[in-house]
């Protein structure tokens, strides 16, 4: 039904995701149903973290917390701390890239986004991004 409202306001590619363990992105905690809208089609079909990561993920390993826990999680992923939260970010991220046009698939957005982090341009992206916010209220 979503990926059906986005063809007809016009989107040309997206993904509507629901991890079956009640996450409302990709899980890799668990199997994600997708619908895929490429070409004015829609294809639905489920994915499993196993096909990317070789595991699943226990869901106490994605637990947050207060802002300040976050945000540290982050900083940490973007410094290259590997595990499940880092997996989490990439199966994602490799969805965005997919669907933005610049991978043909998300094994491929997922080696995107990896480069992205461990170059450290995903690091100085968010820096650039809290100074402009910073700057600009």
């Amino acid at each position: 039904m979503f990926a059906q409202a986005l063809r007809l306001l016009g989107a040309k590619r997206a993904f509507v995701v629901h991890g079956h363990d009640g996450l409302d992105e990709i899980s890799v905690c668990a199997a994600t149903r997708i619908s895929e809208l490429k070409d004015d089609m829609i294809r639905t079909y489920n994915i499993q973290p196993e096909q990317f990561f070789g595991e699943k993920a226990a869901p106490e390993a994605l637990r947050g917390g207060k802002p300040e826990v976050n945000a540290e999680i982050t900083r940490k992923i973007l410094a290259g701390e590997k595990g499940p939260k880092r997996n989490v970010v990439l199966l994602n991220a490799a969805a965005a890239i997919v669907a933005a046009g610049k991978a043909g698939d998300l094994k491929e957005g997922i080696r995107l986004a990896e480069a992205a982090i461990d170059t450290g341009k995903a690091a100085a992206k968010l820096a650039s991004l809290a100074r402009f916010t910073q700057e600009n209220g």
